[in-house]
């Protein structure tokens, strides 16, 4: 009975995203990619965007295999509003619509707030994580609206558990989750489907360049298991998904004891005392340099 039930849905998705236009944003590596593959498979046309050509033609080559009935590539750079429209007129002059659009794309950079000496990248993150899938919202819009098609967000559970030294990053993928959730109550959200998902780490190629930033134990994510879980979401028309289900635990901490997310990545990640008056315990028994080496060492072990 489960096996039919397998292959029932399995068919009754791919009768539903054939031919399909899909926009899948940053789809030139890591979970895009894979995400791209995810539609390809069930017959999408697929329009890939990123600023790196070779790589999307690439991927474009992949997913025609995988089984695209078409995959058109479109260079942009979503930190410009007019390359942020341009994917749109580009998609509605090849396919004539756009079904849904995948807002995958993003960057991350690491290191703590206190020590960065400029602030430029800090814009950076917010223009490609927030504003790129913002304005390519706001351009494809109506032909969303006349498909009733979707809209899939690829947010992060940095939306809501404060990880160190990504400042940045976890405020774009929290504003891109109250931007999202916010159009559901105004008149476009009974026109469109929105479906926001939230992945832990995912081993790509941005989290490749994360080193000394996460822990050595903690377990990634594969691009292909995060892709897949993105795309049954979005067949299901769910609402929210967070990826893998255990990051779910968290929740109750975020809303009852915040403290305790802050005490633990402060203590195990930064390197300092989780708390004043911790700190104040530990220098009275041990003193402050040998206070200040132990939690230097419970970092250190992480890494």
């Amino acid at each position: 009975m489960v096996g039919f039930r397998k292959i029932r849905s399995a068919f009754t998705s791919s009768k539903t995203i054939r031919g399909n236009v899909v926009i899948v944003t940053g789809s030139s590596s890591g979970i895009g990619s894979f995400i791209a593959l995810e539609y390809a498979r069930y017959g999408a046309r697929l329009v890939l965007v990123a600023r790196r050509e070779n790589k999307l033609r690439e991927v474009a080559e992949a997913c025609l295999e995988a089984g695209a009935m078409d995959a058109a590539v479109c260079p942009a750079d979503l930190t410009k509003e007019c390359d942020c429209r341009r994917i749109v007129e580009f998609t509605v002059s090849r396919f004539g619509r756009v079904n849904v659009l995948v807002n995958n794309a993003g960057m991350a950079e690491s290191g703590l707030f206190e020590d960065y000496e400029t602030t430029g990248s800090f814009r950076q993150t917010m223009d490609v994580d927030f504003l790129g899938a913002v304005l390519t919202t706001k351009h494809a819009l109506e032909h969303l609206a006349r498909a009733k098609g979707q809209l899939v967000v690829v947010a992060s559970v940095a939306a809501y558990c404060p990880y160190p030294r990504q400042a940045p990053y976890n405020a774009a993928k929290a504003a891109l989750v109250q931007f999202f959730d916010t159009l559901r109550t105004e008149p476009i959200g009974r026109l469109i489907d929105i479906t926001i998902v939230m992945p832990g780490f995912v081993a790509s190629e941005m989290t490749a360049h994360a080193e000394g930033h996460i822990p050595w134990w903690w377990p990634m994510i594969p691009s292909g298991d995060a892709a897949k879980a993105v795309v049954d979401a979005s067949i299901s028309r769910k609402r929210h998904a967070i990826v893998p289900s255990w990051y779910s635990s968290w929740l109750p901490y975020r809303a009852f004891a915040p403290e305790l997310m802050e005490w633990l990545p402060r203590a195990t990640l930064v390197g300092k005392p989780p708390s004043i008056m911790v700190n104040r315990a530990l220098n009275a028994i041990l003193g402050e340099e040998l206070t200040s080496k132990l939690f230097r060492a419970i970092a250190a072990l992480n890494f």
